[in-house]
């Protein structure tokens, strides 16, 4: 049973690079798991942004509740804090949460349905953005657990355009509905938000819209990429304009000068895949280079948030979920997440997240493994019995957890970059 809860995991999360094609019908009309101001909005927020309730409360179907404050290691509580008419726009894209395939879903336009499972990992990984950003997450027809596994297990590559093309309409009509400012008529700043099979979806999405149109990229304030493969040059941060084998040509990944005093970079891409690998381990699967002279991007959000570089070992600022956040009990304590992630130690805590500053560090590291590739992720080290006790390996690392090992450095990111993006000197003029 064990090792069928460390298979299910593996595909989990799993990146997709197979390009989107031609496939199945459209919707006829965007399905949202969470948008601000719809009726019952499961992630508590009004049109504008704002709480619906004090505690911002995140609202599982059909019924019951969670909370997203956090409770600190010395047991002491910290509210969920939020912005009052949060001035930008966060686009979400959860990763795989569907089990098995249902043909219908993909010979036609029925829409899919917005599912639990699906809410959970979006509280899990993205709710705490609510607090600087009205939150758009798209439902779409994704490639099932049930397909990927059968993907590596006879070496085929499953063609997600079905899913893609659900995320690229649904944000076509959040760009098209939602994402001029009601007051000023202004256009929105945006935070992209993904994790592997989101990731590869929102990396599509980005070669089609910002990294295509300049106009655009104006109102990107960052995309934070994860457990997927951004590739860029070696020397370089991104394509250039004619680089087929970098993912962007245009939307840089993240760099800042040395010194916390040096300006936050925005418009630009966060990426990396963690690991806690042993000495000499390297990644055999995340992070490996599809190209000579190229490299897959690690952006440590705790080190651009200091200033130094990348390869400099700085704590983590770890906020992990609890039984409460997933719907879990004493008897499933994954809850809803219990397929995909059962042998995560979810904490009994009456908290939505327990957070765990500085128990664990990270560095991006790289290394050229015997065939002469390139292998590039963030390497975690510390008490990593809070992740999951079986977690060094180099095939998975810490893929499932990818999010969380960093996602308070991941808010505090987002909440200056987008005061960078307003200020005079940013993006937005």
């Amino acid at each position: 049973m064990r090792r069928l809860v460390a298979v299910l995991a593996a595909v989990f999360f799993l990146p997709l690079l197979a390009a989107p094609a031609a496939g199945a019908a459209p919707l006829d009309s965007t399905v949202w798991l969470c948008r601000p101001g719809m009726p019952a909005n499961p992630c508590g927020q009004d049109a504008r942004g704002n709480p619906v309730d004090p505690a911002l409360t995140g609202r599982y179907l059909p019924s019951g509740s969670t909370e997203f404050d956090v409770q600190r290691a010395d047991g002491t509580r910290e509210p969920f804090t939020v912005t009052p008419d949060p001035p930008v726009d966060c686009f979400y894209v959860y990763p795989t949460v569907d089990l098995l395939p249902n043909p219908l879903l993909r010979l036609g336009s029925l829409p899919p349905v917005p599912q639990n499972n699906a809410l959970a990992v979006a509280f899990t990984q993205a709710q705490r953005f609510a607090g600087q950003c009205r939150v758009f997450a798209p439902v779409y027809r994704q490639l099932t657990l049930l397909e990927l596994a059968g993907g590596i297990l006879t070496g085929t590559s499953p063609d997600p355009s079905v899913g893609f093309g659900d995320v690229e309409r649904a944000f076509a009509d959040y760009w098209a509905h939602d994402n001029a400012d009601p007051a000023t008529g202004k256009r929105r700043g945006v935070v992209l938000v993904g994790h592997s099979q989101g990731t590869a979806a929102l990396s599509a999405l980005m070669r089609s819209t910002f990294d295509a149109d300049p106009g655009m990229r104006r109102q990107l304030v960052a995309a934070y990429l994860l457990g997927g493969d951004v590739q860029v040059p070696v020397d370089g941060v991104r394509g250039g304009g004619g680089d087929p084998d970098s993912t962007f040509q245009h939307v840089p990944v993240c760099t800042r000068g040395a010194g916390a005093g040096a300006a936050v970079p925005v418009g630009c891409v966060v990426a990396y895949s963690s690991f806690d690998l042993a000495d000499g381990g390297v990644p055999t699967s995340f992070g490996r280079s599809t190209a000579p002279g190229h490299r897959k991007a690690c952006v440590n959000p705790a080190a651009l948030l200091r200033g130094v570089p990348e390869g400099e070992r700085v704590p983590l600022d770890a906020l992990m979920p609890t039984r409460r956040l997933v719907g879990g009990s004493a008897l499933v304590p994954a809850g809803y997440l219990a397929p995909v992630m059962g042998g995560y130690p979810f904490p009994d805590l009456p908290a939505g997240f327990a957070r765990y500053t500085g128990a664990v560090t990270g560095a991006c590291e790289s290394a050229v493994d015997p065939a002469g590739v390139r292998v590039d992720w963030l390497q975690v080290e510390g008490d990593l019995s809070l992740f999951a006790a079986d977690s060094r390996t180099n095939a998975l690392g810490l893929h499932v957890v990818d999010v969380n090992v960093a996602l308070g450095d991941l808010t505090a990111l987002a909440g200056a970059q987008i005061a960078e993006w307003r200020s005079p000197s940013g993006l937005q003029r």
